[in-house]
């Protein structure tokens, strides 16, 4: 590629030079082609679902939409971690055998689609068989069982899909991924709105039913193009011959997701079935939510090509390279998030107001929420760090603590209702970077020391 276009910049011989020792970098370059086409995905895809998510809530109404938001966590919550372990299984070991030993990429692939459709069959047949008991005694809103059984058949594909983008990801073919993302977004929002204004409640149900479905047929095309220009098949036959991959990665990843995701549909649950607010008080920390859900996507289009680089670089036992990653990026995230954090403690509450007159005073609670954002993107990176060298059950453990810390603070600041929430996520996030600064800290110190004595 070009890059001539940084002498343009010679006038200013300080910026010049970092350009051009930012660009001679191959780590920079890989990390930069991975947040460009995730940055672009991300835009359009986040951007198009935050318009249809208004419209909605204008649709549908306070109440309904406290309700909705908690079947979506609800459904989250089970299908959720199936998709976050095997995808970043899948993501990891494709990368790392896709031209040295394609037949193990294959097995890997086909051991992935078989651990998500049955993982996803199993949490699909869980979720009917306790539908009923989950919506009158945790939600304690009988009439939603039907919608949570409707719901549970989307998640089935969720996981499947889950399983696809991870190959996706370990091919490297963000570019194509970005294209095809974009299109369903718009297609599917567009499709959302409709069945939401045709059916009202039971529209809106429907269309987070058909999302994943739709999304799963377009994905699989796109992977049988992508496998196919890179030599590789699915290989069912002999992919239980890399069940070590399950047990050393997926497994503790999977954990995760059973402490992460029912941790947060848990503490919400809290709040709906808190006889002062209910599911009043649930929409307003939804609205909060949505602006943490939307603006973490930055954290992640920065974070997007860490594993696979930080994975490289530990095997070559070059600490001190993914040391300055992380300060760097620490950096960027900090120069990032304290401007927007600021900008939404002075126009907070107008920004509240597009939701409507319903949610008045909601804008302190989007300031703290998208406050929160600091110390969970700095937790994200160090993360990454122990995913890549290894350490996922570490990262398990730490995991734990930040559940623990979370619904132990609900507890005890839910008197305060949604603010309560929100107050308690940014304590247990607080309290988690202490604690994985801490880990890795320990863990680079020693792998350096390590590395010299060889």
């Amino acid at each position: 590629m070009n890059y001539q276009w940084i002498d343009k910049f010679r006038a200013y011989p300080k910026f010049h030079a970092l350009l051009q020792r930012a660009f001679s970098s191959e780590i920079f370059k890989r990390i930069l082609r991975g947040s460009f086409w995730n940055a672009i995905l991300n835009f359009f895809s986040k951007g198009v679902s935050f318009i249809g998510t208004v419209v909605i809530i204008r649709l549908i109404g306070k109440e309904a939409y406290g309700e909705f938001g908690m079947l979506n966590s609800t459904i989250a919550m089970f299908g959720m971690f199936t998709t976050f372990s095997i995808s970043q299984t899948a993501t990891k070991h494709i990368a790392e055998f896709r031209d040295l030993n394609r037949p193990k990429a294959g097995r890997i692939i086909g051991l992935s689609f078989l651990f998500s459709a049955t993982l996803g069959m199993f949490i699909f047949l869980i979720v009917q068989l306790t539908a009923g008991l989950i919506a009158h005694n945790s939600l304690e809103a009988p009439h939603l069982e039907g919608s949570l059984r409707l719901m549970a058949t989307g998640m089935l594909f969720g996981s499947l899909n889950g399983a696809q983008y991870g190959v996706i990801n370990g091919l490297e073919a963000f570019k194509e991924n970005s294209f095809l993302g974009i299109f369903l977004g718009i297609m599917l929002t567009i499709l959302k709105i409709a069945l939401t204004y045709w059916f009202g409640f039971f529209g809106a149900v429907l269309g987070m039913t058909i999302e994943p479905f739709i999304t799963y047929l377009a994905t699989f095309y796109l992977i049988r193009k992508l496998l196919k220009r890179s030599h590789l098949k699915i290989l069912f036959r002999g992919a239980l011959k890399e069940y070590r991959v399950l047990f050393n990665y997926s497994l503790p990843s999977l954990l995760s997701g059973m402490l992460i995701f029912p941790t947060n549909w848990y503490t919400m649950s809290l709040l709906a079935t808190n006889k002062a607010g209910g599911y009043d008080d649930l929409a307003d920390f939804n609205v909060a939510n949505q602006w943490f859900n939307v603006l973490i996507f930055i954290t992640y289009i920065l974070v997007s090509s860490f594993l696979p680089i930080f994975a490289d670089l530990w095997a070559k036992k070059q600490f001190y390279k993914v040391n300055r990653i992380v300060k760097n990026a620490s950096l960027a995230i900090l120069a990032i998030f304290i401007p927007i954090s600021l900008i939404f403690l002075v126009f907070g509450e107008s920004i509240a107001k597009i939701y409507g007159v319903e949610y008045t005073g909601v804008g302190i609670l989007i300031f703290v929420s998208v406050f929160t954002l600091i110390p969970q993107s700095l937790c994200i990176v160090l993360n990454n760090v122990l995913v890549a060298s290894g350490r996922l059950w570490t990262s398990l453990s730490v995991f734990a603590a930040w559940s623990v810390t979370f619904i132990a603070f609900t507890f005890l600041l839910l008197s305060y209702s949604s603010m309560g929430l929100v107050i308690a996520r940014l304590i247990a996030f607080v309290l988690y970077l202490v604690i994985l600064f801490s880990v890795y800290r320990s863990y680079y110190r020693k792998s350096s020391l390590q590395a010299q004595t060889i």
